[in-house]
């Protein structure tokens, strides 16, 4: 993660974006509180934005993450299901931590879901079938959100 974490900065300092301190204490508990899993704790611990990180997509800052996750669809949906919001496309689709699965690397992936097709009653089986995963880990994610490659197309019924 730290090497992850390590490009983006760098990539901040290339572009002259401010390069965000990681997270306090407080937030992180907040984090943990919450079920972000423990990547995503680890990755807030070095890099923290006031607001969020926006290249193409953009990363929420934990109290966004929040947020999107307890007050804003798909978040308030997806997250009881396993699904912990913690980025978006510029148009409103969130990219998710996919608790419910660990790859044989003991990495959770990253999913994608179209802001459009998820609302708050919505089920684990509509949810699972509009899952787009586009990372196979936080790491990954990370590299492609740097390097400009990071898929956006989500599902639309």
């Amino acid at each position: 993660m730290k090497r992850a974490c390590d490009a983006l900065k760098a990539k901040l300092r290339g572009l002259g974006n401010p390069v965000p301190a990681g997270a306090s204490t407080k937030e992180l508990e907040r984090a943990e509180e919450l079920a972000f899993p423990n990547e995503l704790v680890e990755m807030y611990r070095q890099l923290n934005p006031a607001d969020c990180i926006e290249l193409k997509q953009r990363i929420w800052s934990i109290e966004n993450a929040v947020i999107e996750n307890t007050q804003a669809v798909p978040g308030c949906a997806l997250s009881p299901h396993g699904f912990i919001v913690f980025a978006s496309t510029l148009g409103g689709d969130a990219y998710c931590v996919d608790t419910n699965i660990i790859t044989s690397a003991g990495h959770h992936p990253v999913a994608l879901f179209s802001h459009e097709m998820i609302g708050e009653d919505d089920g684990m089986e509509k949810i699972s079938s509009l899952r787009v995963e586009v990372a196979d880990s936080l790491e990954d994610f990370l590299a492609q959100f740097v390097s400009g490659d990071l898929s956006e197309e989500a599902l639309i019924e």
